[in-house]
């Protein structure tokens, strides 16, 4: 420690064993007057204009946020601001001043560490729980103080880190300046250390006093010894001045910094000197992380500027300490204190992390950003084709596409969520694709295909062209194993009913039959599968485009297991293949290599991110964040469908496309009081469609009372009244008539939808809608989407009703009707069993008669939706959709399966 540290806090010292007793008090009465549990709760800010930056408007921010979610058991965030002018005597002031406040439980602030050590001194005797945003020497925690905390990683931290990307950027030998701190020179020497480890030559150590603006000398050594690259430990202004004369002596190599130079005030003062420095930094504001997403949207627009690395250290200080309190139940100083040291994994808007023993962070990320055209830009250490970096994205090679929940699975025998859906179709081709204007099947792997007479046997023709990123060519052995793994009972393939057309192969997913060379699919060489169905179904070619008929590869599987799905382990054979898999935010695919038609595909990558809120969404998306929202993606907010139509920009970006999709409640007529069907068709009859429909869709969507689109084969003209209309009189009848006349002696009922705006608001009317009419009471309850699908696929869900969305696989009410409600044949999520049904369907499955199969789904739909009442439709969805003008090519699937190899960006 420097002779100056060691003074003050000899000092400071000496004053506290003189006042301990005052301190000492002051310690006993703030935490009695903590326990009483009143009033606000009183946070010392301590800032450092001397370093100017956005901490408090990060600080600002979290107390609106804390304070709008009811604060801390109701008590309010009060903050009290001083500024410590980043001077060693004007820190000692304002820890004295707030030390006297026995109102004032924690401090956060005191950026530099000469300044944070000593106020800690003060902050320890008198009781108050002090978290630094920038102290960064290790001695602010080394000597077990009870109250002492910092946010940010140690100088050790920052100077390895530092050194280790030096390393990957190529450097081999560097000069050193450090100004004369004792801060500064231990991130030197710690620095100088991890690069001598990774064999990184030091050729010079140069010091420089925090009031020098004259380094013509020393920069001159620095030009005869010719670095590769420098390395500065020092604050700022004196670090800009020196970057600036070195550039006029014109010294190009890069400079890279510590945290202290992560100021914009870096580039005010070294101008266009400045393009190219290199500083560590904790916060990335261009993450994907939804919480920093959303802290980034809120600050800027009640700010006007993006957040720097000090707002997201205030916020996050503020935050955290808020967390901690509302995790003790307490304000007491000590308390919290022990609770911060149990958070484990504590996320904030600068990352994840956890705090020791000793009050340090552990696990926080640090990172570089570069000054480029004036501001900071992240980088990536690797060039682009070769990095895999989930925070940064190349714009021009990048599709950027928001979906709602994570994505569940890239396995195609077990996808069943939209989003996994979406994904598998750009890693795994299909025996048959879509064609966009038609949605006839047209040749995908297979090249083309025959029937025999009776209508029972299929032969496709595989082109040869078709290789696994392994290189290995996709063979129809790799169906007939996809499909045979897909019924083992094992598997637990959620939609192994779609294979039951194949012979036996029902039998064989029951386990009635144990030998799968029954099945009805088998190689007739190398690249020709056939099928033999158990009876004739004209609509066989548009199934084989669906997931649990695509080849896999099997060598992968069997030496993976549930790990075969990872992206250093998959295998894919279509356009694009995964880099990247961070099932909270995000998926990379990039182009496939080992495509066979690689060549055409002009698009390099595409992200997935997680975002369930449609706000956040469309928000990314006018900050040109993202390039497309809605459709089979991320849904646009109801509300601002208007708004979009109306704007002039994105009025251009805006268009309504088919979408063959259906939104519904199920019950799970398992369940006491909605197993009575009068029950059900009361709720039916009480829900308002067409307002559902006018006012929160904004006319984006045709109100349903059948559940197939009737776009679809097999769907129900609406003109021939199938179904149950609103009709208010009618519904309190049924609800008389199942022994609840008024509502009375009805139980609340619960209604399960998946977490999102857009879920929510139509639940909510659903809600309204039933309990004016009915006098009965609904329950919602929002679920995480991944929790939501599991719960609500199981015998013993919780939900008497639940939020019920199909999107069609093809074009057929087999696949709404059958696939999805068959008491038998399908996951039948809501438990119904009507023999009727199940004979229609059964029926329509085998007839080749058009005419024929329309009467039997017709006579389906009445009892599903009308006399049984099991589902209740809401709408026929409408696809939305928003896309950037630079996608060319681009068309909406209405059946889902984006053909993202066709688009391109325009040049």
């Amino acid at each position: 420690m420097s002779r100056k540290i060691f003074l003050h806090i000899g000092l400071i010292a000496v004053a506290l064993m003189l006042s301990c007793q005052s301190y000492s008090n002051l310690s006993e009465k703030r935490a009695e007057k903590a326990a009483g549990g009143s009033g606000d709760i009183v946070i010392g800010i301590a800032d450092s204009s001397s370093n100017p930056s956005l901490f408090l408007d990060g600080i600002a921010l979290a107390v609106e946020d804390i304070n709008r979610e009811g604060g801390i058991a109701g008590r309010k965030i009060k903050t009290v601001i001083y500024d410590d002018k980043g001077d060693f005597a004007e820190g000692q002031n304002v820890a004295r001043s707030l030390a006297k406040n026995p109102d004032v439980v924690a401090v956060i602030g005191h950026r530099l560490s000469d300044v944070a050590i000593p106020a800690s001194i003060i902050y320890e005797q008198s009781g108050i729980l002090f978290i630094s945003h920038g102290a960064t020497h290790p001695n602010l925690t080394r000597y077990g103080g009870s109250f002492t905390f910092r946010n940010i990683p140690t100088d050790e931290e920052i100077g390895r880190q530092i050194a280790q990307s030096s390393h990957k950027m190529g450097g081999r030998k560097g000069s050193v300046f450090y100004e004369r701190k004792d801060n500064f020179q231990r991130l030197a020497d710690v620095y100088k250390s991890e690069a001598d480890n990774l064999k990184i030559a030091t050729l010079g150590t140069h010091s420089f006093f925090k009031w020098q603006t004259e380094f013509r000398d020393m920069l001159s050594v620095v030009r005869k010894d010719s670095p590769e690259g420098i390395f500065i430990a020092g604050s700022l202004p004196v670090s800009a001045i020196l970057i600036k004369q070195a550039r006029d002596m014109e010294i190009t190599v890069p400079v890279i910094g510590g945290t202290d130079l992560d100021s914009p005030e870096l580039v005010t003062i070294a101008g266009r000197a400045a393009e190219g420095t290199i500083v560590a930094t904790v916060f990335n504001s261009e993450t994907q992380d939804r919480g920093t997403m959303e802290f980034v949207r809120r600050f800027r627009t009640k700010s006007g500027v993006v957040p720097d690395t000090w707002a997201a250290q205030g916020y996050d200080a503020l935050s955290v300490l808020a967390a901690a309190m509302k995790k003790a139940n307490s304000s007491v100083p000590v308390v919290v204190a022990s609770a911060l040291r149990f958070m484990d994994g504590w996320h904030g808007v600068t990352g994840a992390y956890s705090f020791t023993r000793e009050g340090d962070t552990k696990g926080k990320a640090i990172y570089l950003k570069r000054v480029k055209d004036g501001k900071f830009e992240l980088m990536r250490l690797e060039k682009a084709d070769q990095a895999i970096n989930p925070m940064y994205v190349v714009e021009d090679r990048t599709l950027r596409i928001p979906i709602e929940g994570a994505i569940q699975t890239i396995d195609p025998g077990l996808t069943e969520d939209m989003a996994s859906i979406e994904v598998t179709a750009q890693l795994f081709l299909a025996l048959t694709n879509f064609d966009p204007k038609t949605y006839q099947p047209v040749p995908g792997l297979a090249t083309g295909w025959t029937v025999s007479e009776d209508g029972t046997t299929y032969r496709f023709r595989l082109r040869q062209d078709a290789k696994w990123t392994d290189g290995s060519p996709v063979t129809a052995h790799d169906i007939v194993w996809a499909i045979h793994r897909n019924l083992n009972p094992d598997t637990k393939c959620p939609y192994a009913n779609v294979l039951y057309i194949l012979k036996n192969a029902q039998a064989v997913n029951k386990g009635k039959i144990k030998d799968y060379s029954q099945i009805g699919v088998r190689a007739a060489d190398d690249f020709t599968v056939e099928f033999i169905l158990e009876y004739a179904a004209t609509y066989f070619p548009a199934l084989t485009g669906l997931w649990v008929y695509r080849p896999l590869h099997k060598q992968a599987i069997e030496t993976y297991g549930e790990k075969w799905t990872d992206p250093a382990n998959i295998q894919v054979n279509g356009a694009y293949k995964p880099v990247y898999w961070n099932k909270a935010q995000v998926m990379i695919l990039r182009k496939n290599p080992k495509y066979y038609d690689h060549k055409s595909v002009r698009i390099e990558e595409i992200r997935y991110y997680n975002i369930p809120q449609s706000s956040v969404g469309l928000e990314m998306y006018r900050n040109n964040e993202l390039d497309i929202m809605g459709g089979s993606y991320l849904k646009l907010p109801f509300a601002e469908i208007p708004n979009i139509k109306a704007d002039p920009k994105s009025r251009g970006e805006y268009s309504q496309q088919p979408h063959f999709a259906i939104y519904a409640y199920g019950f799970d007529v398992r369940r006491p009081v909605v197993n009575n069907v009068l029950v059900r068709k009361a709720i039916s009859a009480a829900i308002n469609r067409e307002l559902i429909v006018d006012l929160i869709l904004k006319g984006g969507a045709k109100p349903a009372t059948t559940f197939t689109p009737p776009a679809v084969f097999g769907g129900v003209d609406p003109k021939d009244g199938v179904g149950i209309r609103f009709n208010p009189d009618q519904a309190r009848k049924w609800l008389s008539k199942a022994g609840y006349p008024g509502g009375k002696g009805f139980p609340e009922i619960t209604l399960w939808h998946p977490a999102s705006e857009n879920h929510e608001r139509i639940a909510q009317a659903v809600q309204a809608s039933v309990s004016h009419y009915l006098n009965i009471s609904i329950k919602l309850e929002a679920k995480e989407f991944n929790e939501f699908l599991k719960a609500t696929s199981l015998p013993d869900n919780p939900a008497d009703m639940f939020q019920y969305g199909w999107f069609a696989d093809y074009p057929d009410a087999n696949n709404f009707l059958s696939e999805q409600l068959h008491p038998l044949k399908s996951g039948n999520r809501i438990g119904w069993n009507n023999k009727e049904f199940a004979d229609l369907m059964n029926k329509a499955e085998k007839s080749s008669n058009p005419v024929e199969r329309k009467s039997l789904y017709k006579r389906g739909e009445k009892i599903l939706c009308e006399e049984e009442a099991a589902m209740v439709p809401i709408y026929f969805e409408t696809a939305h959709c928003l896309v950037k003008p630079r996608v060319k090519n681009w068309y909406q699937m209405a059946i889902g399966g984006q053909r993202i190899c066709d688009w391109y960006f325009e040049k």
